[in-house]
């Protein structure tokens, strides 16, 4: 007996990882691809929906508008909690209208599931309560058992106290019992459920993994069959495996529309733990902005103790990367800057070299001499440029050590410190300004004359330019974004907007101004 126990135990281990290797496994790239084209997914469901409503407003007879309604309820019922709310009352009026009691049970349960999904769970009780279980045709009582055991779920969920919680999950296991007692063909989650309920996951799983293999990547099923699974691999505390299984029920949620899920809220936390915080920002946060679209009231409160911890770390991360690249910005600026600067010298030395190779002889030693020369001046821009890069090297290094030493104060004081980042913007502005005026040497004119004559701006300095001429200098190198502008001159939007929209106004031709500006 023992051994026949080992030989089945051998062969469902071996069964059991043969189906694993064999399973659909996407990764995490897969499911970003998905949510890429998820807007089209939408699209696709919404033409759908507004196909079986045209068929609905066509109908002629009371049960071909009861089957088209409950048609449109469940294709609501997971993309958005209000209409499907609003084609259940419709059900339900309809079915008492022609007082067929199985139909006035069923938009009953409809509207009992949509209050558990809509976080009403009195309301969702009170209706579920109302409901006569001996009135009710035995067809419905599979999804009477059901709907009482998801109350039951949500409210163990809610409980405050483990007693309370302990009660209604023993009342859920009660239903799951009821569902199979009750079921000709007792579906695969009641039949999991069971074994789960009496902790044989093992024996669950290989009724879930089976139902598995036998799905398609973007089959609905696929869905819940997978997370049931994640939900196994969490508590047997098999991380990869739970990854897996949550990656292929979130890509059949989001291929399918749905809009109420778990799957890609408790991915974000499970990534958000692994250090993944960009992925897991993301996903928590479309994950939030679909419940909140589909009003699924219990997926945003649950979300709400995640969603402010990955949304600070999220944070904490981003003004770090803005420090760094606001300092990388500034040096690059600067170097760009200087070889612009080196571009216009070297021009003008090559200009002198020209003209002094056609004063000079055409003798081989003046030639060569010549060449000379014009080495001399390319290599010294290239050391000009190196050396740059070195002192750009230097200070990296010299914050790598400070970093390196645990010099935490002095590494802090470097970073803080504005006098260099003020004393180069201020160079930096001014090098713009001549380099611009330089390129446009009558753009202060040409601008004044596009505006009013009492309204025009006169530069306080000679060759300098004031910060609403600069806004528009730089509209006129073709930077028309007040984002980059914003960047450029390190201000708020609302003040570059208020800037231009001021200039604007004093202009002779408000609404042609940035037009004449280009053309300057």
């Amino acid at each position: 007996m023992r051994m026949r126990r080992i030989f089945i135990l051998g062969a469902f281990l071996c069964v059991t990882s043969l189906m694993k290797a064999q399973l659909y496994a996407p990764t995490l790239d897969d499911l970003d691809k998905v949510l890429a084209a998820s807007e089209q997914y939408d699209k696709q469901f919404e033409h759908n929906i507004e196909k079986v409503k045209k068929q609905f407003h066509a109908a002629k007879t009371k049960q071909k508008r009861y089957d088209l309604t409950d048609k449109l309820f469940n294709l609501y019922i997971s993309y958005s909690v209000d209409s499907a709310i609003v084609y259940a009352e419709k059900k339900l009026q309809l079915a008492k209208q022609m007082n067929n009691k199985r139909d006035i049970g069923d938009a009953k349960l409809n509207l009992a599931y949509l209050f558990i999904k809509g976080g009403q769970l009195k309301d969702a009780s009170d209706l579920v309560e109302s409901i006569q279980r001996d009135e009710l045709v035995p067809s419905l009582s599979f999804y009477y058992f059901s709907t009482r055991k998801t109350l039951y779920d949500n409210l163990a969920d809610a409980a405050l106290t483990p007693w309370q919680r302990k009660q209604y999950t023993q009342l859920a296991e009660v239903c799951n019992d009821s569902i199979i007692a009750h079921s000709k063909k007792v579906d695969i989650w009641s039949r999991a459920e069971k074994f789960v309920n009496h902790h044989q996951d093992e024996q669950a799983k290989q009724i879930l993994l089976e139902a598995y293999a036998k799905l398609k990547p973007y089959d609905r099923q696929m869905g819940f069959v997978a997370y049931s699974l994640a939900e196994i691999y969490r508590r047997q505390k098999e991380v990869d495996e739970q990854k897996k299984f949550l990656i292929a029920a979130a890509i059949s949620d989001i291929h399918n529309s749905v809009k109420e899920y778990l799957a890609l809220q408790e991915l974000a936390t499970l990534l958000f733990e692994e250090g993944d915080n960009k992925r897991a920002y993301a996903y928590m946060g479309r994950a939030l902005d679909d419940a909140v679209f589909c009003n699924a009231r219990q997926r945003t409160i649950a979300m709400a103790d995640v969603w402010p911890v990955i949304q600070k770390s999220h944070e904490r991360e981003s003004a770090s990367r803005t420090l760094w690249l606001t300092i990388g910005l500034i040096l690059i600026s600067l170097l760009s800057v200087f070889l612009i600067v080196m571009i216009f010298y070297i021009n003008r030395r090559l200009k002198e070299l020209k003209e002094t190779r056609k004063l000079l002889s055409t003798t081989n030693e003046q030639l060569k001499e010549s060449n000379h020369i014009k080495d001399e001046y390319i290599t010294r821009f290239l050391n000009q440029c190196s050396m740059y890069i070195d002192k750009l090297d230097t200070y990296r290094k010299h914050i790598y050590r400070l970093f390196s030493a645990g010099k935490r104060a002095e590494l802090m004081e470097t970073l803080k410190s504005q006098e260099f980042v003020d004393r180069e913007l201020e160079f930096f502005y001014a090098t713009f300004d001549e380099t611009f005026l330089g390129l446009f040497p009558n753009f202060v004119e040409d601008f004044n004359a596009l505006l009013k004559p009492d309204e025009q701006i006169i530069p306080k300095q000679s060759r300098r330019l004031s910060t609403d001429l600069r806004i528009f200098a730089l509209i006129r190198l073709g930077v028309k974004e007040n984002e980059l502008i914003c960047s450029f001159l390190r201000c708020s939007k609302a003040t570059v907007y208020a800037y231009r929209s001021r200039v604007r106004l004093k202009s002779l031709c408000p609404d042609k101004f940035d037009e004449q500006v280009m053309r300057l």
